[in-house]
């Protein structure tokens, strides 16, 4: 089965009620912004045409604190330090890793 992953913003939502004779409708357009494309995904997205049916799923990004130190800018984001001894003083840091 076809499949196209990508991560990308939500940019806006428009949400359109509208009234028929019969009833009404209503239509949703989620525009993305700040789509992350690869080579790779960006040919499987080529594969869908325009008005074919698609599932979506929206899902929140979970970040963790090695993706959170990655996108920064500041090269000591995260630092934790190890000191030799016996008994750390509990003003020092203990352990020290640098992402």
């Amino acid at each position: 089965m076809r499949k196209a992953d990508f991560q990308a913003r939500i940019k806006k939502i428009e949400i359109v009620n509208k009234v028929l004779a019969d009833g009404w409708a209503q239509s949703i357009r989620v525009n993305l912004g700040d789509i992350e494309l690869t080579n790779e995904n960006l040919l499987e997205l080529r594969q869908f045409r325009p008005n074919e049916p698609v599932s979506v799923i929206i899902e929140p990004v979970e970040l963790n604190l090695l993706d959170i130190a990655s996108r920064g800018e500041d090269e000591n984001y995260l630092t934790f330090t190890e000191e030799e001894g016996s008994e750390p003083s509990p003003s020092k840091v203990v352990r020290e890793f640098k992402l």
